[in-house]
């Protein structure tokens, strides 16, 4: 069986994965594979049909808003993916996100170096804590969820959360306080967290409306897609300190230049789409992928299975 695989996973996984078949890299020899493991391929109809032994598609991760999944159905190719093993990552990224933004450390660093810094403790950088504030999550899905039980027992915050999907009672099992709407998230957090998936429905929810509902010392974090915020309003909103600040590990086209207006801002703190790149959930992705070729070889059915 030969098995498409263009980016990196961990070398761990790709051991194992050699074992259950030939991991082709070369998109010339796209046609032959059976099986095609996708980190960030954007496969259009174009793509797909150039695939033609296509049986399988195996998401690295649990995103699959690059893909035509009309078209892969059409085309009756099964899709899977691999959610929820990257969440801790995440999770810590929301809560490093929220403390550097907090305690200012990527200015401190960077004016230190630049010689705009001549003293210590300087009160121009004064932080703030984040303990004992509110945590709002759009979208309450395992990440989210994961971040809250860290800040809910590390930092004491109040944890309050919206999605199409939460209802009161299944807020109280998660240990959260329900919101009925987004608006209501959005007034009351200091920090507001993305963590929805991205569709029609999602697509720039976040807008300058939106933006002019949180608190001018709340910040936002978007570790989910980019497109999901309008990043124009963001700008305005930010260079106009209607909000303190955003912590973003994406944006809507990646990757960026690093021109972009967004992270030319003094109260933006930038990652490239890093949230997931940690040696060990690598490695847990990359396992429940090669477990999902397995599964497949063998003729069983994907513990992931979309479709």
């Amino acid at each position: 069986m030969k098995i498409f695989l263009c980016e990196a996973i961990h070398q761990n996984a790709y051991d194992e994965l050699k074992k259950y078949g030939i991991i082709i890299d070369d998109f010339n020899q796209i046609q032959e594979c059976e099986v095609l493991i996708n980190r960030n391929l954007k496969m259009d109809k174009h793509f797909i049909d150039q695939c033609q032994s296509l049986k399988l598609v195996i998401i690295h991760g649990s995103g699959y808003d690059d893909i035509d999944v009309d078209y892969l159905k059409h085309q009756h190719i099964h899709l899977c993916h691999t959610p929820e093993y990257n969440a801790l990552s995440v999770a810590e990224l929301i809560v490093t996100m929220m403390l550097e933004l907090s305690r200012k450390t990527h200015l401190l660093q960077n004016d230190y170096l630049d010689n705009q810094i001549n003293t210590v403790a300087p009160i121009a950088y004064l932080g703030h804590e984040i303990s004992y504030k509110t945590f709002g999550m759009i979208g309450v899905g395992k990440i989210a969820l994961k971040a809250a039980e860290i800040l809910k027992n590390g930092f004491h915050m109040r944890i309050i959360g919206y999605s199409r999907s939460l209802t009161p009672q299944l807020a109280q099992e998660y240990g959260i306080e329900y919101c009925a709407c987004l608006e209501d998230v959005l007034k009351e957090a200091d920090y507001v967290s993305i963590g929805t998936s991205l569709n029609e429905d999602t697509y720039h929810i976040i807008t300058k409306k939106e933006l002019s509902y949180m608190k001018p010392s709340a910040y936002l974090i978007n570790t989910a897609r980019g497109a999901i915020v309008n990043q124009d309003d963001l700008y305005y909103a930010l260079v106009n300190h209607q909000i303190a600040g955003a912590g973003l590990d994406v944006l809507e086209n990646e990757p960026v230049e690093s021109s972009h207006p967004l992270l030319q801002l003094p109260n933006v703190v930038y990652t490239p789409h890093m949230g997931a790149s940690t040696d060990e959930a690598l490695l847990r992705v990359g396992l429940a992928v090669v477990d999902a070729v397995k599964k497949y070889k063998n003729g069983e059915i994907c513990e992931h299975l979309l479709f």
